[in-house]
C-alpha cells in the first residue's frame, strides 16, 4: 500500500503515507461464504496510532481502495473490506522502517523527496547543477522548510553557485591534497531527520544520463548516522559560521536524540 501512494498520484499523498507507516495490520477471517464455493470473505483490520485515528477514519474510503488493489485472493478467502482501528498502545512505541533503492526515475525520487519535506532539507551534493532541483528547494524554503546545503567548492560547480548561496545556507568544501585532487564526493539528502536518499546521483545535468544508484531509507537510527557525518561536515568546513549555528545545532541535535 505504501508502495502504490508513494508512486502513483494520490491527492492527501503526505497523510496518507503517514498513516501507512504508523499502522499494522491484521487479519479477521469470517465464516461469510462469497459467491465462490467454499471461499469465505477476509476483512483487513488497519490499526492505527490514535493520534492520527481521525484522519485516518476520513480517508477510510481510499485506504480500502488501496487495501482491495494489493489483497492477493485465494481459493478460501476473498477481500470483504477494511476497518480502521485503533492500535494497541504497547505496540505504538515501535518506529516504523522503510528500505528501498531505485536504478530508474532517480530524479523523480528526489523531487518527491523534497516535496515530502514538511521541516528540514539537508543535502551533501558533490555538484549541483540541476535548475529543476533547484526550484523545488525554492518552493519548500517558501513553505518555510530549513535547507541547508553542502557542496564541492570547483569550477566545475558553479553554475548555480550565485543562486544557492543567494537562497540557502551553504558551505562549499575546497579542494585538497596533492595536486587538489581530493574533493567532496558524498551525495546523500536528509529530509526532516527521518528519511535520507543517499548514493551514486548528483543533482547535476549529467547525471540524468549515467547509470546511477539512489537508495531511500525511511529509518530513524540510519538517518541519525547521516545527521552526525552531515554536522561533522558542516561545522569542520564552515568554522567562520560554528558560533552563528551552534545554538540551532543543539537544538536540532537534542531534537533527533529524542526521537
Amino acid at each position: 500500500m505504501i508502495e502504490i501512494v508513494k508512486y502513483d498520484e494520490y491527492e492527501n499523498k503526505d497523510e496518507l503515507l503517514g498513516i501507512l507507516r504508523n499502522s499494522i495490520i491484521t487479519y479477521n477471517k469470517t465464516s461469510n461464504f462469497t459467491r465462490k464455493s467454499w471461499q469465505c470473505w477476509e476483512n483487513i483490520d488497519l490499526r492505527v496510532s490514535v493520534p492520527i485515528l481521525k484522519v485516518a477514519r476520513n480517508l477510510k474510503n481510499t485506504l480500502e481502495e488501496l487495501a482491495s488493489i494489493v489483497y492477493i485472493e485465494s481459493t478460501d478467502y476473498d477481500f470483504g473490506g477494511l476497518n480502521i482501528k485503533p492500535k494497541p498502545v504497547e505496540l505504538d512505541t515501535d518506529e516504523p522502517t522503510e528500505h528501498d533503492v531505485v536504478f530508474d526515475e532517480i530524479k523523480d525520487t528526489v523531487i518527491q523527496g523534497i516535496r515530502n519535506a514538511q521541516y528540514t532539507i539537508w543535502a551533501a551534493i558533490a555538484w549541483f547543477t540541476d535548475n529543476e532541483i533547484y526550484e523545488e528547494l525554492i518552493l519548500r524554503k517558501r513553505a518555510g522548510v530549513n535547507i541547508r546545503i553542502i557542496t564541492s567548492d570547483e569550477q566545475s560547480n558553479q553554475y548555480l553557485m550565485e543562486k544557492l548561496e543567494a537562497n540557502f545556507e551553504i558551505v562549499k568544501v575546497p579542494l585538497r591534497g596533492n595536486y587538489l585532487s581530493n574533493r567532496l564526493h558524498d551525495k546523500f539528502c536528509l529530509i526532516d531527520f527521518e528519511f535520507v536518499m543517499h548514493g551514486s546521483y548528483n543533482w547535476s545535468k549529467n547525471a540524468r544520463g549515467n547509470d546511477e544508484t539512489l537508495a531511500t531509507a525511511l529509518d530513524r537510527d540510519f538517518v541519525r548516522k547521516f545527521a552526525d557525518e552531515f554536522m561533522k561536515l558542516y561545522n569542520g568546513t564552515n568554522n567562520s559560521n560554528l558560533e552563528k549555528f551552534y545554538w540551532t545545532d543543539v537544538i536540532l541535535k537534542h531534537t533527533i536524540n529524542s526521537w
